[in-house]
This record gives C-alpha cells, structure tokens and sequence, in this order.
C-alpha cells in the first residue's frame, strides 16, 4: 500500500472521532449547517471515497454480490427521488464504495499491523471518553452505536486470544465488554456474547464446548441481574420463558416503543409489499404519527422493507450472505496468522451485524461499523487475489 492511500484510512479512524467531538470539547456547537456531527462525519468519508474511486484499477471486491443493491437503490431514488432518499442512499452506498476503493490497496504484514494499531488508538480514545462520561454522568455517548463500534475490536481481541493463547487479549475483550453491560445496551450484550461463543478464530471442538458453556452461565448472570429485568421486564421483573425472538408481540417485554412504531409502518408495508414505499418513506410515515419527534424504526429490515420491498431487501441479503460464503470458503486456505485474524474476525462481525440490524439502524450509522467492517472485508479481499507484499513478520502485540 503506498503513502498515497494512507490519508484514506486515517479520515476512516479519524471520522469515528469526529461525533465525540462535543462530548470532549463541549463549547463547540451542536450542528454545522443543520447536520449533527455524525452526518458531518459520513459526509466527510463519503467526499473522501469519491475522490478515491477514479483511480481504481484492480478491484478485488465481489461487486457482483452487491450490484443488484446497488443498482435497485439508484433506480428507486431516480423514480422517487428526494432529498432524504439521496441521503439514505448514500448511507447505504458509502461503505459498499469503501469496501471497493481498500480491496483495490495492496497491503503487506506490516501495513496490516498498522492499521491494528491504529484501531488501537482509536478504540483507547473512545473508550476512555465513555469512561470519563460513564462516571459523571451515569451514561456513554453515543450509547446506542457505542457497542456497534467496540464489537470491532472485540472480535479481533478475541480473535488474537485464540491465535496466541495470551490471556490480556481475552481481557481486552471483558473489559470492551463491560460498556454494553454499564449501559445495559441489550441487544448489544447479546451480540458480545455471541461473538465470545461463536468466534470462527476458535476452531477446538473443546473450546468450543467450554466457551458455550462460559457463554451460558455469563448468560445466566446478565439475565438476573438488576438492571437488565428493570429495564426489560419493569420493577416486577421477569423469567427466562418470558423472552422471545419476536419481541414486538411479547407484552412481558420492553422494547422502548419499537411496537408502536412497527405498527405504524404496517399500513405502508402492506400497500407495498414487493417494491416498497421509496427511499426514506418510513421517515415520513413515522414523522407524521409522531408529531414530528420519531425519525426511525429501529430495525433496518423493516426500514428496508417499507422502503424498498421485499426485493431490496432479498438483494441486501443476497449481498451479504453471498459475501460471507466467499469469505468462509477460503478461511483454510490462510496459511499466514494476521491475515486468518482478520478472516476470521471479520466472518465473526457478521454475526452482531445482523443481530443490531433487528434492533437498530446500523446500516445508517456507516461511521461507527459498517465502514470499517466493509473496509476489512476489502482488504481480505484484497489479500486473496494479490497475496502479501513483502514486510514486517506478525507480531502479538496489536489490540
């Protein structure tokens, strides 16, 4: 990779900052020219992407898997097109795009543990912002995408803890852990969990049984605990057959209003079940019961449903499911140990991925997962058809 593309990966570590900004230096305002700092934040990544993507040349990215998405989002703005829609299709588009511009990159073993380490950095930053605001306040900021953003590096800590055996990873680990816990960030808590249990890094049969096992007892703990029944169940608390996967029609359960909101996109999904509404209807329809207060749904695949039907939502899908497969079907193939770290760690990332999809608008939050997590499957990628240039040898010590 040469200096050339180094401004490019530090505007996508640097932009994840960029929202804490306020939190840190609280004299500075609220919004620039009416957009809050996360929008100011992808819209600066967005700008340094497209100055990237004439120069491409050898893409090594399935851009196959992703055209249908892609092209059936662009034509559904040009038939309905507005500005909220080109915002959102943009969101959706930018770490597709950066997928692209870092599966064009040629990396060496030297190149990669930079960029580990800057994640380091980056990680540290955020972490220690969220700790300062979790003792005087009580609260993270940014709580919601804050788990989102710590399941990257949670995967790679773990990911190096079985690679080398050393425990400090597995306490990386717990300790980027305990921020979804403090917060009691549910869905959040079960996507650490299921990268603990399901990490692909961990391929012991014996390993495998006793981290489940380690999984369920945390499980156990996590689900008696007293701020997790508040907050779910309400001062009465709850049982374990109280829970469901469906949790808009479980009445035992609190899911902050997400019912209510399902309910009121229902009539759109129903007149548009195929094609959808276009791109940002949900945003109207949930301004309009709202009095304009409620801007999302809080579930991507419903988001993408009213939007774009069921056929937007098959081809998203389609693009990921098929981007995992290729990435699954080589993980043998790695003979080098940082390039199976980040095979591995990225294969696991799927998981939370379409777990905060169900809870969330991870897709829209491009700055805190989805750029990274697409700039990792790139460099795969990447690595796949160009192999490894030559440099440093891996070395331990990159979380």
């Amino acid at each position: 990779m040469s200096s050339r593309n180094t401004p490019f990966f530090f505007f996508l570590f640097f932009t994840v900052l960029v929202p804490y900004l306020p939190s840190a230096f609280p004299f500075l305002p609220s919004q620039i020219a009416g957009f809050n700092w996360t929008g100011v934040a992808w819209m600066m990544m967005l700008g340094v992407t497209l100055l990237y993507l004439p120069n491409l040349r050898s893409v090594a990215f399935p851009l196959w898997a992703w055209l249908p998405w892609m092209v059936y989002m662009i034509g559904a703005l040009a038939v309905d097109f507005s500005f909220l829609g080109l915002q959102l299709t943009l969101q959706y588009l930018l770490p597709l795009l950066i997928g692209i511009v870092t599966s064009n990159f040629t990396y060496s073993e030297e190149v990669l543990l930079g960029l580990f380490k800057r994640l380091r950095w980056l990680t540290s930053a955020v972490v220690l912002l969220s700790f300062i605001y979790l003792l005087l306040f009580g609260y993270s900021p940014a709580m919601a995408s804050l788990p989102m953003f710590l399941s990257l590096a949670a995967s790679l800590c773990l990911g190096i803890y079985f690679l080398t055996k050393e425990i400090k990873f597995l306490v990386f680990f717990v300790l980027l852990f305990l921020f979804p816990l403090l917060n009691v960030t549910r869905m959040g808590i079960v996507a650490f969990m299921a990268i603990f249990v399901f990490h692909f890094a961990n391929r012991n049969i014996f390993n495998k049984i006793g981290f489940g096992l380690a999984g369920l007892v945390l499980a156990i703990v996590v689900f008696n605990s007293e701020g997790f029944q508040k907050k779910t169940f309400g001062e009465n608390g709850g049982k374990v057959n109280d829970l469901s996967v469906n949790y808009y029609d479980n009445d035992r359960f609190n899911n902050n209003g997400r019912n209510t909101w399902r309910l009121a996109l229902e009539p759109g999904l129903a007149a548009a079940p195929v094609w959808g509404n276009g791109p940002r209807a949900d945003y109207s329809q949930l301004m309009a019961i709202s009095n304009n207060q409620l801007m999302e749904a809080h579930n991507d695949y419903l988001s993408v449903r009213y939007n774009y039907g069921y056929v937007g939502l098959a081809c998203l899908l389609f693009g990921f499911g098929t981007t995992f497969l290729l990435l699954y079907g080589g993980i043998r193939a790695t003979d080098k140990a940082i390039v199976g770290l980040l095979v591995t760690s990225t294969l696991t990332l799927f998981i939370p991925l379409l777990m905060f999809m169900y809870s969330d608008n991870i897709l829209k939050y491009t700055i805190y997962f989805p750029n990274i997590f697409f700039a990792m499957v790139g460099i795969v990628f990447s690595i796949r058809k160009n192999g490894l240039e030559e440099g440093e040898e891996f070395e331990n010590e990159i979380i």
